[in-house]
């Protein structure tokens, strides 16, 4: 009777063991996928974030590389403009016209440098032939692309006198393809000139003095109105 009673017993005993064991089992398991679920969590969190700043550097430096272009762009194309000259040919040391054949409508120097601008001084002239005589002390040198020194030339080509063309249009405001030139010397030295021109639009004609300054290229001194064209 007593191991009738005991079998039961122990098999209840036995039961009870392999539940725990099997609830441990469990339990490991579950911690050890929740664990997985963490770092599998981190990894795509922590390793994501590190992906998008990688790829928003390269983003930041073209944007930077971009305006750093522009912005030398945009220097390149002012000093463009402050060193550019007219083309055209017309006439020197003589009395024959030629007409500037500059392909440019006009000189951005010369659309602020008209001679009724109220820094403008206009006397009476001296010569029978002169209308009025301006000075203006904001008048500049135009600006020269010439290197190793000035280098006067009467070649209507050559640098310079594209240059001295480009002065004669910033002291009368007179656009280059609207001008023509009709006569064109020196006076004294290579670094003094007279040049006698027209503008097509009104026929009105000017004597214009130019003066060299080292470095700095062409710059007008002094503009005469004429009654008339002396040099057609």
């Amino acid at each position: 009777m007593a191991n009738d009673y005991n079998h039961p017993n122990r098999s209840r005993s036995l039961q009870r063991a392999k539940r725990r064991k099997t609830n441990i089992i469990l339990n490991s398991l579950i911690v050890i996928v929740i664990l997985l679920i963490i770092i599998v969590a981190s990894f795509i969190f922590l390793g994501g974030g590190k992906d998008d700043n990688k790829s928003s550097a390269p983003a930041n430096t073209a944007h930077k590389q971009e305006t750093s272009i522009d912005s030398n762009k945009s220097k390149s194309e002012s000093n463009g403009d402050k060193n550019g000259s007219s083309d055209g040919t017309v006439s020197d040391n003589n009395d024959n016209t030629g007409d500037s054949s500059d392909d440019s409508s006009a000189d951005k120097d010369s659309d602020n440098s008209q001679l009724d601008d109220s820094n403008v001084v206009a006397n009476e002239g001296n010569d029978p032939n002169v209308k009025k005589t301006y000075v203006n002390p904001s008048w500049k040198p135009v600006g020269t692309s010439q290197t190793g020194g000035h280098q006067y030339s009467s070649d209507f080509n050559s640098t310079d006198w594209k240059e001295k063309e480009k002065a004669l249009s910033y002291a009368t405001g007179i656009p280059s393809d609207q001008m023509t030139i009709w006569y064109m010397s020196r006076v004294g030295s290579d670094s003094s000139v007279i040049g006698t021109i027209t503008s097509k639009k009104d026929k009105k004609a000017y004597r214009v003095y130019l003066e060299w300054i080292d470095g700095q290229g062409w710059k007008p001194s002094k503009v005469e109105e004429l009654n008339h064209n002396d040099r057609q």
